[in-house]
């Protein structure tokens, strides 16, 4: 018994033919779609280049056919639209229209393998897709992203003592805090004073917001202290500065952040300290204040 398969032929129309151009640079012509809608016949055509030499989204052209007279390709100007809320995107080197697929109950999907977003000063890589309606609209963008990170309440303590070399101290929250990139949806920030006399500065509530930190942190206005007490700092910032009244948040994780010189003068309280903390859930990063070749203030 012989099955002989179906075969199905056609002509291509070689005196007819149509020709699109685009920049080479951009790889127009990358991928290709016939497509129709209400207004008639088109050839999608993706060009994942675009935006040379820096900008470069990539994007989808447009080119009529049939209507009687040479008309030039249109973009599209895909990417503007192609958006996820709420995350930083990295578009710049996405390759828009890569990947081009018509829908046969209309409209079109096409997709950018190369797009990111960021998290502080790291890029994901998901890809992004653009459901694209018949009329040529952005219905919906399509990638898998997640929410940066996890949110945190972090109180800062500040040795107060007449040890500490305040300028380089101010110098490295400064940086410390517009390198995290942190946000007012992810952090709050407090500020208690480690020294002879606790102070306690600002509540989380308060430091909501990194530039308002950064702007009193210059500002301290506060006498330097004999005594340096660590142990005693620590304790209060954990008993006061993570309380909901005082603006921490209900299961969010908390962060300890202790700068000091490291003479403590209560360290034999430091081990029942460090394990109330550790009780309370709170982690705990130190960062030693110490003095450089030149004499000045230098953090390690």
């Amino acid at each position: 018994t012989v099955v002989l398969r179906l075969c199905v032929a056609f002509n291509v129309d070689v005196k007819n033919s149509l020709t699109f151009s685009g920049p080479v640079e951009d790889l127009f012509g990358y991928t290709v779609q016939q497509y129709e809608n209400e207004e008639g016949k088109w050839v999608l055509i993706g060009s994942p280049l675009v935006g040379q030499p820096k900008n470069r989204t990539g994007d989808v052209y447009k080119c009529p056919v049939g209507r009687g007279e040479a008309l030039p390709c249109v973009k599209l100007d895909l990417p503007v639209n192609t958006s996820i809320p709420n995350v930083t995107e990295v578009k710049e080197n996405m390759t828009f229209g890569a990947t081009l697929v018509t829908n046969p109950k209309g409209g079109f999907l096409a997709c950018g393998p190369l797009y990111a977003y960021r998290c502080g000063h790291l890029h994901y890589t998901t890809g992004i897709c653009s459901d694209v309606s018949p009329s040529f609209q952005v219905v919906n963008s399509i990638a898998p992203v997640q929410e940066c990170g996890t949110q945190l309440d972090i109180v800062i303590v500040l040795d107060g003592s007449n040890s500490i070399y305040w300028d380089s101290v101010t110098a490295f929250l400064n940086n410390l805090l517009a390198r995290a990139g942190l946000t007012p949806r992810q952090t709050g920030v407090g500020r208690p004073r480690s020294s002879a006399a606790v102070t306690q500065s600002s509540p989380l509530s308060v430091w909501s917001q990194t530039e308002h930190f950064l702007r009193n942190s210059n500002n301290t206005g506060e006498k330097a202290a004999a005594k340096t007490m660590t142990a005693l700092g620590i304790d209060t910032a954990r008993k006061e500065a993570f309380m909901e009244a005082r603006g921490a948040r209900r299961g969010v994780k908390k962060v300890m952040v202790i700068v000091t010189d490291g003479e403590s003068h209560d360290n034999h309280r430091l081990p029942q300290v460090i394990q109330d903390c550790e009780g309370d859930g709170i982690q705990r990063f130190s960062i030693a204040v110490g003095t450089g070749p030149c004499g000045d203030g230098t953090l390690s």
